[in-house]
């Protein structure tokens, strides 16, 4: 099977059960995961981090974007530039300052981009336990890693995590994944 069409699958498998989990599972295992970056101690020693807003039953990390602006750390969110697929991420204050963006997924209003972050959060369909990832398809976040080189870190469900992952030179690997398991 030619890899694209590989990766196809696996994005519509993985997509198809993430969105059929209920509100209570959801909420369970985006519990266990934000307390484990919480715990972490690249959390604990950042003073910049960069989240994604969860959509379609993406691991909830708002928790996390909480505490982080709580404790007074800088927090930044993705915000489309280009369609072409370039993003940057630029700080918010709270989680009011968000519009609706590209995709329909809430983005920052303010339009300057946030210091280097020492730890980035990144959302994908499927991950490998060594950090390979599959994304959404569009190749943002694969853009922008490329491209700055932040310590990355990969939010999966148990089941968006497989052993033996293939992927190609433009898919870039996050340094470490964490998950409910």
């Amino acid at each position: 099977m030619e890899i694209k069409q590989y990766k196809n699958n696996f994005r519509k498998k993985i997509r198809q059960k993430r969105i059929q989990m209920s509100m209570e599972e959801v909420r369970y295992k985006s519990e266990i995961i934000c307390r484990r970056i919480l715990d972490s101690e690249r959390y604990k020693s950042s003073k910049c981090i960069y989240c994604y807003y969860p959509i379609q039953n993406e691991v909830n990390i708002l928790p996390v974007i909480r505490h982080a602006l709580k404790t007074e750390k800088i927090v930044a969110l993705p915000k489309v530039i280009h369609k072409n697929g370039e993003m940057i991420f630029t700080e918010i204050e709270n989680l009011d300052d968000l519009k609706t963006g590209y995709y329909n997924i809430p983005e920052p209003i303010s339009t300057v981009q946030a210091r280097k972050a020492d730890v980035i959060l990144v959302p994908g369909v499927v991950f490998s336990n060594m950090g390979k990832r599959i994304g959404q398809a569009g190749g943002f976040y694969d853009r922008f890693l490329e491209k700055n080189h932040p310590y990355s870190i990969g939010i999966a469900y148990d089941f968006q995590i497989i052993n033996d992952l293939k992927t190609e030179p433009h898919d870039i690997d996050v340094n470490q994944v964490i998950s409910n398991l």
